[in-house]
C-alpha cells in the first residue's frame, strides 16, 4: 500500500466508504471527506485512483451516475489492518458520518428531479424506492422551470407526506 501516511490515507478512506455502507458519487465522497477535514482534494482523487486500480473499491455506473463502493479485497484489508486506524479516527467518522449514511439512504428513496423536454416544456419525476426496487413513480409535464423547481422542492422539503396524501387519494374507497 505504500509509504505510512499514504498507507493510512487509503485506509481511512476505505473505513469511510465501508461505513457509510452505500454506494457514493465522487461527488459526495468529495464533499464528505473535505467537510469533516479527512484528506484534501488532490489525495482523495488519488487515493480513490489507486483503491480502484488495485480493485479495493469498485467504480460502476446507475442511472447515469457513477458510483464507489467497497469491495470484497478492500473489506478484507480493512479487517486485517483496521487496528492501525487511530481510536479518535473512528470516533470522528461514526460521529460525523452516521447522520449522513441516513440523509444519502433518504435522498436515494425520495427522489424528485426535472429536466427540460423542449421549450416550454420542463418533466418532474418524483419516485419512492424500496430496498432498490421502484415502488412508485410520478411524472408531470409542467409549462415553466421555475414551476418543476417549485415541484420538486415541496418534494424535497416533506417526501413522505405527500407520497402518503398520493396513497391515502388512490386508495380510499370515496371517490373525490
Amino acid at each position: 500500500m505504500g509509504n505510512g501516511k499514504i498507507a493510512q490515507d487509503k485506509l481511512k478512506l476505505l473505513y469511510i466508504i465501508d461505513y457509510i455502507n452505500l454506494p457514493l458519487t465522487n461527488n459526495e465522497l468529495t464533499n464528505y471527506t473535505l467537510e469533516h477535514n479527512n484528506m484534501d482534494y488532490f489525495t482523495l482523487q488519488l487515493m480513490l485512483s489507486d483503491l480502484c486500480d488495485s480493485k479495493f473499491i469498485e467504480l460502476y455506473s446507475k442511472n447515469g451516475n457513477e458510483y464507489y463502493s467497497i469491495s470484497d479485497a478492500g473489506k478484507a484489508v480493512l479487517e486485517m489492518f483496521g487496528d492501525k486506524l487511530p481510536e479518535y479516527f473512528i470516533e470522528d467518522v461514526n460521529l460525523n458520518y452516521s447522520h449522513l449514511k441516513k440523509e444519502i439512504k433518504k435522498q436515494r428513496e425520495l427522489l424528485g428531479h426535472y429536466y427540460k423536454r423542449k421549450d416550454d416544456e420542463y418533466i418532474v419525476s418524483l419516485q419512492v424506492t424500496e430496498n432498490e426496487s421502484v415502488i412508485f413513480n410520478l411524472s408531470i409535464n409542467v409549462p415553466t422551470e421555475n414551476l418543476a423547481k417549485n415541484i420538486c422542492k415541496k418534494w424535497d422539503s416533506n417526501p413522505e407526506e405527500i407520497f402518503g396524501k398520493i396513497i391515502n387519494t388512490l386508495t380510499s374507497d370515496s371517490l373525490i
